[in-house]
């Protein structure tokens, strides 16, 4: 078959799944956990079929309107053509015919990632839940009831998870439940909030679309997104009792394919802690001689994605600051990556290979690494269990005064199969955090309580049939956290249904 024969049959067949994918109800969002969405997501974005920044998820449909332009996707490759013909089949079977659906999902661990990053993966060796789902044009509800559990039935919790209801106001989406959140453009990790701990109860709003505002005086920052929402740390393990957390995340492009983005997160109220709402919120110094009543920290990211026509390349950074100044005395973490995306072959294939490195120890100024402050990320005197939750840490997967470099490869083919394969090297804390853990402080790790090094090896694909989506993984690491020894062979196996 001659090569222009093939492109032809090949440019068919996307476009026949692109009809058959537009969705009548569209789900209300690309939730966060599913790696190869996102690398297609990003793929389009950088090609410019999807506008607006990309790095805070769950991704409200409008920002992916533009891909149901058939017209302007029938001009892109094969592999362009592909990955919109992917996202949209996805939207369509998270939405259904308005009206009720059931929904289940399980997933089996012999133990749970020690590294998690954006994919969706067990919480303890059994985490399943079962539920419904709800679609209208402007209403959308899911109800899912679970648990979280050893498989022998010890420590076993239970899970609403995934359990919420959104509605569209105009552009706004209004959005209240157990939400999983991922802030930051990292694949691998996030400073400030990522799905390693479990979604924690909120209520919250977004923006439907991402476009730029009319008036003179605002449209220089070109289209933008922002996200507020509200919630409750209420496990009952907690020191802290009935913990307030807010966050406020604002990212615009002021250039094409430049995101720029400001995040800031605060706990209040809880505990014996003084409970003033609005000075929390308000309140931005915060030093010795004044110091706020709440647990803050802030963020700034910046992607910029250049699109070589085939190839796409994506450089990040994101710099954690840690309740105080942003240049000095600023108790700052950091992270930064690269991405590189592109097809495989002439058959609409597609690959995704990034490089991520992640520190958390603290430096006391900005970029000051001579002067490192051992355990003050996501540890505080105020609030003792820090920012975490459920005995996870609401950012990075570990914890404080660690660092995580991960290499990492993605390929999605044109029958929906997912592969992908990972390297990571973690130093998981610092031996002066181990003795100041070891004195009673709470200053701590909970990752580990000692100082450990850990390679790990990973592979796995993703396969969906029907309406089921197979997701199966195996790792390999050569150490494990204090006070486990030796190496370790993990396997997960995960299944998800919707009728």
């Amino acid at each position: 078959m001659t090569t222009p024969v093939r492109r032809t049959l090949l440019s068919l067949a996307a476009a026949s799944l692109l009809a058959a994918a537009l969705p009548a109800t569209a789900a209300p969002w690309a939730e966060v956990g599913d790696r190869a969405l996102r690398s297609d997501i990003e793929l389009l974005a950088a090609r410019g079929l999807i506008e607006g920044p990309t790095t805070t998820w769950p991704l409200p449909v409008g920002f992916l309107a533009p891909l149901q332009d058939a017209g302007r996707l029938a001009k892109q490759p094969e592999f362009i053509q592909f990955a919109a013909a992917r996202v949209l089949a996805k939207l369509r079977a998270s939405s259904r015919s308005a009206g009720l659906t059931p929904a289940a999902e399980v997933r089996f661990a012999s133990e749970p990632n020690l590294i998690r990053d954006f994919g969706r993966s067990a919480q303890d060796q059994l985490d399943a839940r079962v539920g419904l789902n709800y679609d209208s044009d402007a209403f959308a509800a899911n109800l899912r009831v679970g648990t979280i559990t050893r498989l022998d039935g010890n420590d076993s919790r239970f899970a609403l998870d995934g359990t919420y209801a959104t509605a569209l106001l105009g552009n706004l989406q209004l959005y209240g439940g157990w939400v999983d959140k991922w802030y930051g453009p990292g694949h691998v990790s996030s400073l400030i909030l990522s799905n390693n701990a479990r979604p924690f109860p909120k209520i919250g709003i977004t923006r439907n679309n991402p476009k730029a505002f009319e008036t003179p005086w605002l449209s220089w920052l070109g289209k933008f997104q922002i996200d507020f929402f509200v919630g409750l740390l209420e496990e009952d393990s907690r020191e802290d009792r009935n913990t307030g957390f807010g966050a406020l995340r604002i990212s615009i492009e002021p250039v094409k394919d430049l995101e720029l983005t400001v995040s800031r997160l605060s706990q209040f109220c809880g505990g014996d802690n003084v409970c003033k709402p609005f000075r929390a919120a308000f309140g931005i110094n915060n030093t010795d001689n004044d110091r706020n009543a709440s647990n803050d920290e802030g963020s700034f990211e910046i992607k910029y994605t250049y699109d070589f026509n085939v190839l796409s390349f994506s450089p990040y950074l994101q710099i954690s600051n840690e309740d105080t100044g942003p240049f000095t005395h600023s108790y700052e973490t950091y992270l930064g990556g690269f991405s590189w995306a592109g097809p495989w072959g002439t058959d609409g294939t597609s690959w995704r290979l990034v490089a991520e490195y992640t520190d958390s120890r603290a430096t006391l100024d900005a970029f000051g690494f001579q002067t490192r402050l051992p355990g003050f990320a996501y540890n505080n005197d105020q609030y003792t269990d820090g920012f975490r939750y459920r005995g996870r840490t609401l950012g990075f997967s570990q914890d404080s005064d660690s660092t995580l470099f991960t290499l990492s490869g993605l390929l999605a083919t044109t029958n929906g199969w997912t592969w992908r394969a990972a390297y990571h090297n973690s130093h998981i804390t610092t031996a002066e955090l181990a003795a100041l853990q070891a004195s009673g402080s709470y200053l701590r790790n909970v990752v580990s309580a000692q100082p450990v090094t850990v390679n790990q090896f990973e592979a796995g694909v993703t396969i969906p049939w029907r309406g089921f989506t197979f997701d199966l993984g195996a790792r390999y690491q050569d150490k494990q956290p204090f006070p486990d020894v030796g190496s370790q062979v993990n396997v997960e196996l995960g299944v998800q249904y919707r009728f």
